[in-house]
This record gives C-alpha cells, structure tokens and sequence, in this order.
C-alpha cells in the first residue's frame, strides 16, 4: 500500500482491526472512526448548508502521461470548524485510466465514484498519529495526537488510497445540529 505523505516519521504503525489499535475513549470520535459510509455525506447531513469542501492542494492536474503518483488533499469543514483531513494518493495508472480523477475540483472523491464507477473500498487501516507525524499545511495548530484511517478504493484493476485524518472540530461538529436524516 503506497505511505501518505505525512511528515517523516518511520513509526507510524497503522493496525488492520479496531481491537488491534485499541480505540478512542470518546465514543463519538470512535463512531466517526469507525463508520465504513463516506465520511463528506455524513459531515453533509450533519452540518447542512455549514458543511464545505476544501481543495488545499491538487497536483493531479499533471499533464496526462506524467509518470508520477499525484496527490489530492482537502479538508471538510462545519461552518468555522476543520473536522477532516483527507489526503487521496492517485497513482499514475489510475488517472490515466480514470482521466476524470484529474477534474475533480471541489466535488467530493467517494460520492463521485460511487455515482461514476463501479467502486469498492478495501479494509480500514488505522493510525494514531503523534504531531509529528501529521501533514503540514493543516488548517489548525495541532499539538495533540490524532486518529486516522485509510483505505484503498479499486476500481477495475486500478486503485487509489485515501487517508483521512480526524481533526479536533470533528467533536464539535458531532454536536452542531440535528443531522437532516433524522429530522423526521
């Protein structure tokens, strides 16, 4: 499985199983963690017209042909809040055979494949990553450690990893509102 381009840090043990990794004691951070539905639909329903995408880089509008992996990262906000940070890594054999990868733009990558592909996700791995362990750029100063997971999605016979990170505002967010599913 390709590494997420997190800062150098060789430790990162990421577990196959919840049991294995032991889990978050707060329960609403472990339900996040653990939902296998796309995260941005979920934050979506919560947040209502709060909720927003944001493209922090996308290299994947390389040239077609480019012979490197690209990289998409983004982060989901609840009005003021950064909840998640997600970080998609494409290799070169997926957008060249998925060149509609490389248009993404603001449009969220699972619920895209799930419209325009037969996609299926591979197991969760997860992570508890030290501040030294998590991306620069995040969009939040962050001096405590914080849960990850990843996936691979395939498609065909090509694949794509996301990792997502789950950033302090994720608690707060849990609270913001009455998701709209259960508003009847």
């Amino acid at each position: 499985m390709p590494e997420l381009n997190l800062q150098p840090d060789d430790a990162i043990r990421w577990f196959s199983a919840q049991e294995d990794m032991g889990s978050p004691t707060d329960p609403v951070l472990r339900e996040w963690l653990t939902d296998e539905g796309l995260l941005t639909g979920r934050l979506r329903r919560q947040c209502g017209i709060d909720f927003r995408l944001e493209v922090i880089e996308d290299n994947s509008r390389q040239a077609p042909g480019s012979r490197h992996d690209e990289t998409r990262r983004i982060v989901l906000w609840c009005g003021d809040q950064p909840c998640i940070y997600a970080e998609t890594l494409l290799p070169e054999k997926t957008t060249a055979k998925l060149p509609w990868l490389r248009e993404l733009g603001k449009q969220p990558l699972g619920e895209t494949l799930q419209r325009r592909q037969a996609a299926r996700r591979g197991e969760f791995e997860y992570a508890l990553l030290a501040p030294t362990q998590l991306p620069v750029g995040l969009p939040v100063q962050i001096d405590i450690a914080l849960w990850a997971r990843r996936s691979e999605f395939y498609v065909g016979d090509t694949s794509l990893l996301v990792t997502e990170i789950f950033l302090p505002g994720i608690l707060e967010c849990a609270t913001h509102g009455t998701p709209a599913e259960d508003q009847n």
